[in-house]
């Protein structure tokens, strides 16, 4: 946590505020509503668990992490910083927020990257995760591989 922000359990409430970051990041999964709000309910006893986080900042949504946990392994499905602010740890604080998180039943948190987010790249091995594999051609416009990286918990 920082004097600027703060990490909160994700609600309903916040989807607007969620859309908006996700629309200006253009590295980001782009979801549909209904996934959303299925991602922001948090439904207890559903496979997969899911759990979803945001930063704020002076009233306002700055950032959000998404993941599910099904068993001992666990998935960062989705995490964007507003671009105002990037560079400031918030991304950072969302990851670790995220593995807190995980480590309740998994011992293994997962995620995928496109190889061309080299920010991204550097802040996942910051963490603790290594590269184990690659999708090739996975992403569309542009065409490129995704990184597919693991974190031991």
């Amino acid at each position: 946590m920082s004097a600027d922000w703060l990490i909160r359990c994700a609600s309903p409430a916040d989807l607007d505020a969620i859309l908006a970051i996700e629309q200006a990041c253009a590295e980001a999964p782009h979801w549909t509503h209904p996934l959303w709000l299925a991602a922001l309910s948090g439904e207890q006893g559903s496979e997969p668990q899911r759990a979803s986080f945001v930063a704020e900042s002076n009233g306002g949504i700055v950032g959000f992490a998404v993941a599910s946990r099904t068993g001992e392994l666990a998935e960062l499905e989705s995490v964007a910083v507003s671009p105002s602010v990037r560079r400031k740890g918030i991304g950072k604080a969302l990851c670790q927020q995220v593995m807190d998180w995980s480590r309740n039943g998994a011992s293994e948190l997962e995620l995928e990257v496109r190889a061309s987010s080299d920010g991204a790249l550097a802040l996942y091995r910051s963490l603790g995760f290594l590269e184990q594999s690659r999708r090739r051609e996975y992403y569309r416009n542009p065409t490129e591989d995704a990184v597919l990286m693991a974190a031991r918990l």
